[in-house]
């Protein structure tokens, strides 16, 4: 069932309230009109269960990498877990859509956390990550995404980088930098670095 897989939705859940809210916002997101109709087959992290901490890190790297989308849900304290997944995500170029719980949070998920930009390693392309603080937003975007019709808006600020934004969130999903010797040192080494 894991290649199956649409989405895979990280969070950190400790007590029964967190367990309760996560179902709501799955039941929320999945259920809206923007994607009722795809039958996306997600991971319910309220069903999960593992007989340690060993297994469940491997069930879920295994789902990160079947998986089409992540959805990275933010509590009050997040998880080195859940940021190596998300980073796992953003490294194999997988769309990452982060659900914020207040507008603040959203901010610092989409300009400022160091996990928000990374480099496809396949293509060395710099992606990011999409931050809402709606689970309306998240089930749009998943829409989107699924149905290859996502809003894109091109940037080139004066002097400044490229940025391709997402039009919903204004996430940066893909940057170039505007500094030539950066640049071409990067593809210049890039494809030529040493794989582990």
């Amino acid at each position: 069932m894991a290649n199956d897989l649409d989405v895979y939705v990280a969070t950190s859940m400790r007590s029964r309230q967190q367990f309760r809210d996560m179902a709501d916002a799955c039941g929320v997101i999945f259920s809206h009109p923007a994607v009722a109709h795809l039958n996306i087959r997600y991971f319910d992290p309220t069903l999960s269960a593992a007989c340690g901490h060993e297994d469940k890190g491997l069930i879920e790297c295994l789902m990160v990498k079947c998986a089409k989308v992540l959805i990275y849900t933010a509590g009050e304290r997040d998880s080195y877990g859940k940021d190596a997944e998300a980073a796992m995500a953003l490294s194999l170029g997988k769309p990452v859509i982060f659900l914020c719980d207040e507008e603040g949070r959203r901010k610092f998920f989409s300009e400022i956390h160091p996990l928000s930009r990374l480099i496809d390693f396949q293509t060395g392309v710099a992606v990011g990550a999409m931050a809402t603080a709606s689970p309306e937003d998240v089930a749009m975007l998943l829409g989107r995404i699924f149905e290859n019709r996502v809003d894109y808006r091109l940037e080139r600020p004066k002097g400044g980088y490229f940025r391709l934004r997402e039009g919903l969130t204004g996430a940066t999903v893909r940057l170039q930098t505007n500094d030539r010797l950066l640049r071409e040192t990067f593809w210049n080494c890039y494809h030529r670095a040493p794989r582990s």
